[in-house]
């Protein structure tokens, strides 16, 4: 049986209609849909969100639908929730293990699957697929294993041409890979990751003005213990920004980078930055290579194992933890990038949310994310939180 609680998770159309719940506590915080489940219904979202210019938020759930294998969603900015997609568990892609890239000009919703596809592996190597704004569903890209790669995560990166830029968990060299899939439809390795350059990307990419690509690995470097990166969209020029030691730098980074005006990067790890595992750390990376430990988690109530990509917005750091807070189900915290200094902004406890796996994204005011599980039947929730 598939658990709900592992990183990678092992056609209908339907909707269910909800208004956004109330507070499950009275402050910033507002649980705004509870999963129901499967056959009707989504269930543990992993992923982060993303709004339209209408104000409606869409996401993927890694199970739930018709087939348990997953789901695309949508909150209208009323409240009404719709299922939009079922994945089917086959050829249409399973476990959606990533959040839906929004196309502006057309409405279409572009992301991945981390399993299922039509190629070579035990439970499929995943796809890259669109759905369009009339409902229809098309694989883009089936994974096939070997040099093509496989097991796709973290949502794709558009850039102003209609190229897409993801990352995969396996690629030909054994440690994972960056792809882009062209707005020509032509699929590329962009660079395969195999050791001294890093082990297992993570997290979503971040895309510069100069068509730079910066991410991190979990793992590998000269330590093993992970990498940041950069790459060219070209596809030709990658190097090594940084590699964690495991000391007071900590290790293996866990999600997105983000970055301020001065080129500054911003990330978060899992080993905390005094050597012990799991609590993790927030860091900074200047321009000229040098590290600074921003937070050391202590896996209390000011949480532990940060997870999903760090969003940074005027000096202050957003992120989430999957453990750690009053009842050890994650925190939304928020770091202060000048000083370090961090504050829980909202401890889950269970019925209003448990472990959120996943970044959060801004929209008019409040943050808006997921929450792996919990809720009122156990299958995760979207929630939003202000921040002023």
């Amino acid at each position: 049986m598939r658990s709900a609680t592992r990183l990678f998770r092992s056609v209908l159309l339907g909707s269910a209609f909800c208004a956004f719940a109330a507070s499950a506590h009275a402050g910033p915080y507002t649980l705004l849909y509870n999963f129901a489940g499967p056959p009707n219904d989504g269930s543990y979202p992993y992923n982060d969100v993303s709004f339209d210019a209408g104000g409606d938020l869409y996401g993927a759930t890694n199970l739930g639908g018709a087939a348990d294998a997953g789901t695309i969603f949508k909150i209208a900015a009323g409240g009404t929730e719709t299922l939009l997609h079922s994945f089917d568990g086959a050829a249409g892609g399973s476990d959606p293990n990533a959040g839906v890239t929004l196309d502006p000009a057309t409405g279409d919703l572009t992301g991945s699957t981390t399993f299922g596809g039509s190629g070579g592996c035990r439970n499929g190597c995943g796809i890259l697929y669109r759905l369009a704004a009339d409902g229809t569903f098309t694989v883009l890209h089936t994974f096939k294993g070997g040099k093509d790669g496989e097991n796709p995560a973290a949502r794709l990166i558009r850039d102003g041409r209609g190229n897409y830029y993801g990352i995969a968990a396996a690629g030909p060299n054994g440690g994972g890979m960056v792809f882009r899939y062209g707005a020509d439809g032509a699929f590329k390795v962009m660079h395969a990751f195999g050791g001294a350059d890093g082990f297992s990307p993570q997290g979503s990419l971040l895309l510069d003005g100069a068509g730079n690509l910066y991410g991190v690995t979990n793992s590998g470097g000269t330590d093993n213990y992970g990498v940041v990166y950069r790459l060219g969209t070209n596809g030709k020029t990658f190097s090594v920004l940084y590699s964690f030691t495991g000391g007071a730098d900590g290790g293996y980074p866990s999600g997105g980078l983000s970055s301020d005006k001065a080129g500054n990067l911003y990330g978060a790890t899992n080993l905390a930055g005094n050597g012990e595992y799991p609590n993790g750390t927030v860091f900074r990376l200047a321009p000229d290579g040098t590290l600074t430990t921003l937070y050391v988690f202590t896996g209390g109530k000011d949480g532990g194992y940060p997870q999903g990509d760090l969003l940074q917005e005027k000096g202050q750091l957003y992120g989430t933890t999957t453990g750690g807070g009053a009842d050890n189900d994650g925190v939304v915290y928020k770091v202060d990038a000048a000083g370090g200094s961090e504050t829980v902004l909202h401890t889950f406890r269970g019925d209003d949310g448990a472990t959120p796996q996943a970044g959060l994204t801004r929209n008019h005011g409040p943050l808006y994310g997921t929450a792996s599980s919990g809720g009122t039947d156990g299958y995760g929730v979207v929630f939003s939180i202000k921040t002023k």
